[in-house]
């Protein structure tokens, strides 16, 4: 699942320092994780009631929790990371959302009871977790019986040396990534802890990957290091899982982001 040397303990500090790095970038234009274009994607797929109580599992500053924030009755944000939610507050005070609550827990124990929400989301998390499988098993747990159970994230290429190459040059970027699983590997979790899955979306999203490395802080090293490995890949050499390509003189590539819905049996 990833390197065999972390443990949860030093993983978690590993997660608070690379975002507490980030918090005061998050919101940027141009990034795929402020993007509104995805976010209303995300929404819409989500469909959302306006009397439902919403859970968004490993927040960061909360981008999927405001854009629900219209949509529902009250949204909880939790999250790992104090720098990220103190983000999340400042910015959800700012454009007025007055139904939402930033707290800090982890998602392999979260702080709530059995059957508390109408929906539990998480946006680009698992990859950074140790092992999904107990978060995915909090997240139905604190969902109502019939209530909405969803993720929201990254995909791995399915073959497995290109896929291993890939999360390479994922950690090479943010050291707190682990592992993005393949979209099977999404749907056994949720069918492993009892979600029965109801839908599946998938699409490609475009990353400036000097812009997507800036974010993160990578260092020079690095980010030389991926650098040559992608545009090495555009001439000829070996495949990196990224499919990069340059588009107005920039160096870019593709994630695949996938949505899975499922319902609490």
């Amino acid at each position: 699942m990833c390197p065999p040397e972390r443990d949860a303990a030093s993983h978690n500090e590993t997660v608070r320092r690379e975002f507490a790095k980030q918090a005061q970038h998050f919101g940027e234009a141009g990034l795929t994780l402020s993007n509104e274009e995805y976010l209303r994607w995300m929404v819409d797929v989500l469909a959302p009631a306006a009397h439902w109580h919403a859970l968004d599992v490993a927040t960061g500053t909360g981008h999927l929790a405001r854009a629900l924030a219209p949509r529902v009755k009250h949204v909880t944000a939790v999250d790992l990371t104090p720098a990220m939610l103190a983000e999340g507050r400042r910015l959800a005070q700012e454009a007025g959302l007055g139904n939402m609550a930033f707290e800090e827990g982890a998602a392999e124990h979260l702080p709530y009871a059995d059957a508390s929400f109408d929906l539990v989301a998480t946006r680009l998390s698992l990859h950074h977790m140790l092992d999904p499988l107990p978060a995915v098993g909090e997240m139905r747990r604190v969902a109502r019986p019939g209530g909405v159970v969803a993720i929201i994230d990254l995909v791995s290429p399915d073959n497995p040396a290109l896929a291993a190459r890939y999360n390479e040059i994922e950690r090479l970027r943010d050291p707190s990534h682990t592992r993005a699983l393949t979209l099977a590997e999404l749907k056994a979790a949720l069918d492993a802890v009892g979600v029965a899955l109801s839908d599946t979306l998938v699409r490609d999203v475009e990353a400036v990957v000097e812009r997507w490395m800036t974010m993160t802080q990578t260092p020079p090293e690095a980010r030389r290091t991926i650098v040559e490995a992608l545009t090495a890949e555009l001439d000829g050499g070996p495949p990196t899982g990224m499919r990069p390509f340059r588009r107005d003189g920039e160096l870019r590539f593709l994630h695949t982001w996938a949505i899975l819905l499922g319902v609490r049996s």
